[in-house]
């Protein structure tokens, strides 16, 4: 292994662990509160896990903007490592494949 491919790795990493839990904090910053508005707001939060929370988020952005932020930034981060991931990752399989010939 050489040392890009570590980086990559942990590019990839830190990327996925950042986003998942700003998704999970966001998550949980926004389900109890859907449930004090009427089950109009938590039915959606509750059965569509990102996209619920997302929209209520947004209908009630004075309220619940640092939530949002937290989902829209999770979301972004964890495409950036899908992204990173099948962009660069089949160049470091065939470096790595070259190797073992």
């Amino acid at each position: 292994m050489d040392f890009w491919f570590l980086a990559f790795l942990f590019t990839v990493a830190i990327l996925v662990a950042v986003g998942v839990s700003l998704l999970l904090v966001g998550y949980l910053g926004t389900l109890p509160a859907s449930f004090d508005h009427g089950w109009r707001s938590w039915m959606p939060a509750l059965l569509l896990p990102i996209l619920g929370p997302l929209w209520f988020a947004s209908t009630r952005w004075a309220e619940f903007a640092r939530p949002g932020r937290q989902l829209l930034v999770g979301l972004i981060l964890l495409a950036a490592a899908v992204g990173l991931l099948y962009g660069a990752g089949p160049h470091f399989v065939d470096r790595m494949a070259a190797g073992v010939k």
